[in-house]
């Protein structure tokens, strides 16, 4: 009898031994999955020269992304060239189209910009940075996570321009910058980029696994 019960607790021991790292692997959370992301352009100013001239002069943030549709009656707008001033920053506001979102998480996959111009045809360059300091020139310059040229429209029309195979983990914000180069890289491209309108709604989407929560974007 005696043997019999140290036989029985024996076993429950064993089982229980078995059974906890089950359980603990039942709890175990399932892995996030990506929450498709749209940011919208924005700009303080009908023309973003002026935005850029706040940001220099009165140290205000860059023009912003968020996740609220643009809703002026009219788009507002700003030039995509500037020949004398440098291409060799990471994001320049008074320059160049320059917007920074507040986004935590990891950008994963192809993240696609639909902008709106009115231009000439040419070809110019879109830029996305994560975490980075804005105006970053020169020796200091952090070249972009991802850079790709595309090709103006003739008049006024939208553009899809898109960053493939990103993997990119944000603690604080998304950058995006378009630019034609300057210097002598300058090649005579003209145009504006137009946003903040539901006419000319220009927007960066993708999908990001957020930090915590169910969302990326504030």
């Amino acid at each position: 009898m005696k043997r019999s019960l140290a036989t029985v607790i024996c076993t429950l021991m064993v089982l229980t031994c078995v059974a906890s790292p089950a359980l603990a692997a039942k709890k175990k959370k399932p892995a996030a999955k990506p929450v498709a992301t749209t940011l919208y352009m924005h700009g303080n100013y009908p023309a973003g020269e002026v935005d850029g001239v706040d940001w220099l002069a009165n140290s205000v943030p860059p023009m912003s992304m968020d996740t609220t549709p643009g809703s002026e009656p009219f788009p507002r707008s700003m030039t995509i060239f500037n020949p004398l001033l440098n291409d060799q920053c990471s994001g320049i506001p008074l320059a160049f189209p320059t917007w920074v979102g507040n986004i935590t998480g990891t950008i994963v996959g192809d993240a696609k910009i639909t902008a709106h111009f009115l231009s000439a045809p040419g070809t110019i360059t879109a830029r996305i940075w994560v975490d980075t300091p804005v105006m970053s020139c020169n020796d200091a310059y952090i070249p972009p996570a991802s850079e790709v040229d595309f090709a103006l429209p003739s008049g006024q029309g939208s553009v899809e321009i898109v960053f493939p195979n990103l993997k990119l983990t944000a603690q604080a914000n998304v950058m995006i910058e378009i630019l034609s180069y300057s210097g002598t890289g300058y090649k005579g491209q003209v145009g504006r980029v137009l946003y903040d309108s539901a006419s000319a709604e220009t927007k960066l989407e993708f999908s990001c696994i957020p930090a915590s929560g169910t969302s990326c974007a504030p």
